[in-house]
Parts: structure tokens; C-alpha cells; sequence
């Protein structure tokens, strides 16, 4: 198959066509804000859109690299190096630790007046942007008020309310939602050939993230077995065990919404194939008597307020985590 027609973006096809037909006008905006939950995929369309941007499909041998026409070829040299993170125009500037530090962001001021090495724009993909304290985040507004003709910044973020309305105005935003539950179970079926029940019910415990379920499969399961220890525990001394637990494993934290989840499905007597945790019915059906619907909607609130403050502040993610759990088994 001509590589110059495939699309290795997996969802998020509006997004894609807009950044094709904007490369292909050679209307690229300076700034970009990708926005949309952990693992939806937003680095991989970054990635993308700077492939777009310097992939050489149509230029003549001992020519100078142009702008590409909004497609892909996926084996210039451009397209390979940007594959094995080799490209010199492509920069990726992530969190040092738990913050994007105003350190990186004068780095970045630095670099991006000089001329791009080979490509016709420099591109720079900052993750977690949410995670830049006040000091970084007022520097950065001084590269995004004018930045540079022959650059491009693409920042990503989880939570958009995080970062100052100046910072926001000055970027093109744009929005990414969850796949389908059925598009993305079909699509773990069809390439990584999970069984379909599990596919479906790996789709919804990923919340349509594909990279949460890409990694999910990684790790060598498609769902957690066992319920987890805190909706059984009726002791506040166990809080802090299974806060020291969660402090290893914060990726539980979204799963046990699921769980939760689970429990007011079963509350409200909604059919099984609506249950994420399948394999274990028995066991939440036992448990489900001893939750009131209130107490399930306060904890995955607590949950989500914990997860936001762990990420977005520079709060003791064991003490946060403490106080969760005795939330949680309250």
C-alpha cells in the first residue's frame, strides 16, 4: 500500500484532516494547545503534525526541504528521523520531576531564534504544560505573544483550567474527546487481537483513551482481577497502608473510579454488559449493600479531586493520597 495514504493516527480524524489541510495551506499558526485526558493520545497527534511539517515527500533530490502537501510519506529521511527521535528541529520539553521549570522554558527562548537545521519551521512539543508553575508560565507568554516565523509551539495539557487565560488566548486550541467505546474495542481486537468481551471492557476502563488501554494490554492483562482492598476495608488504620500502595501505583487511582463505578451500575440495576469488572460480579454484588448511592458519588469525586491535586500542585502526594482513603472508607 502507498504509505503516502495512510493514516497512522488511531481516532481523532477531524483534528488530523484540520492539521492536513492546514499544512497543505501552508497556514500554520504559531502556537498550538492540544487539550483532552492522559493517554487520548495527544502527543502522538503532536508527533504527527510535525512529521506533516517536515516530511520531504515532494521534494527533488538536491533541493532544499519545503512544507509538505498535508500527507505523510512516512519514509523520507525527514519521517525517519522524526520516528527515532533523531530529527534536530523536533524538540520535546517535558515536566523535570513534577514541574515544567522556568529553567527549560529560558532554555527554549534561547534555541528558537535561531534558524531551523533542515526543516522549513522548528517545532517544539511541551507536555503537561499544566504543570509550569506561575514563574515559567509568564516566561513562556513572552515566546507565545511573538513567537518566531520559522517555529512552531505545541503544547499539550490534561487540564486546560490549569493555565492562565492569557496563555490560552494566544494559542489555536484544539479539543480532544475519547473514542468510541466500540471504535476502540474493535480497533484492540482487530491489532493486538483481545477477545471481544475483554476489548469492550478494556475500551470503558480506559475511558476511550487509547493510550491508557495500549498500555493496560502492555502490562500483560486487560482489567484489574481483584477488587481493590479499599472497597472492602472497613478499618481507618488500613488508610494508611493502602495509601503507601497507591503512592507506588497512581495509575490505580483511575481504575478505582471504575470500580466505583461499577458499584452504582449494580445500584441502579443497569444490565451486566455495562459492568467494567465482569469477572468479578459476585464479589461487587455482595458489596454493593453496604454503599449508599451518595457515599459512590462522593468517592469518585474524592478520587478525581485527589488525582487533580496530585498532578497540578506541588501537595504531598502521600499525605493527599492518606487523606483519600480516609475519605474513602469513612
Amino acid at each position: 500500500m502507498d504509505r503516502k495514504m495512510q493514516n497512522p493516527i488511531i481516532g481523532h480524524q477531524q483534528i488530523v484532516g484540520q492539521l492536513q489541510r492546514t499544512v497543505a495551506s501552508d497556514r500554520i499558526a504559531g502556537a498550538y494547545l492540544f487539550v483532552g485526558p492522559t493517554g487520548i493520545g495527544k502527543e502522538t497527534v503532536a508527533r504527527y503534525f510535525a512529521q506533516l511539517i517536515f516530511c520531504q515527500q515532494d521534494t527533488q533530490l538536491g533541493s532544499p526541504p519545503v512544507t509538505g502537501k498535508g500527507q505523510v510519506c512516512g519514509t523520507c529521511l525527514a519521517c525517519r528521523k522524526v520516528d527515532s527521535g533523531n530529527h534536530p528541529d523536533l524538540q520535546f520539553i517535558r515536566p523535570d520531576g513534577s514541574l515544567l521549570r522556568i529553567g527549560q522554558i529560558r532554555e527554549l527562548q534561547k534555541q528558537i531564534i535561531y534558524e531551523p537545521f533542515e526543516a522549513s519551521r522548528k517545532v517544539y512539543i511541551l507536555t503537561d504544560v499544566e504543570r509550569m508553575n506561575a514563574e515559567a508560565e509568564n516566561c513562556l507568554l513572552k515566546t507565545l505573544e511573538e513567537p518566531p516565523a520559522a517555529s512552531v509551539l505545541i503544547l499539550l495539557t490534561s487540564n486546560i483550567e490549569a493555565l492562565l487565560p492569557t496563555t490560552r488566548s494566544r494559542c489555536q486550541i484544539l479539543q480532544f474527546h475519547p473514542m468510541p467505546t466500540r471504535e476502540l474495542a474493535e480497533f484492540l481486537t482487530e491489532k493486538f487481537s483481545v477477545a471481544p468481551e475483554q476489548a469492550i471492557t478494556l475500551a470503558i476502563a480506559a475511558g476511550g483513551a487509547i493510550g491508557k488501554a495500549i498500555t493496560q494490554l502492555e502490562k500483560g492483562s486487560t482489567f484489574t482481577e481483584e477488587v481493590p482492598e479499599i472497597l472492602k476495608e472497613t478499618d481507618l488504620l488500613a488508610a494508611f497502608r493502602l495509601a503507601e500502595n497507591l503512592k507506588d501505583n497512581p495509575e490505580i487511582l483511575d481504575d478505582l473510579v471504575m470500580w466505583y463505578r461499577d458499584l452504582l451500575f449494580l445500584q441502579q440495576g443497569a444490565p451486566n454488559e455495562l459492568i467494567t469488572h465482569i469477572h468479578s460480579l459476585e464479589e461487587l454484588q455482595r458489596i454493593a449493600p453496604h454503599y449508599s448511592r451518595l457515599r459512590i458519588q462522593q468517592a469518585i469525586q474524592t478520587i478525581f479531586n485527589t488525582k487533580s491535586l496530585i498532578e497540578n500542585t506541588n501537595t504531598n502526594a502521600t499525605l493527599a493520597l492518606e487523606v483519600m482513603c480516609l475519605k474513602l472508607l469513612k
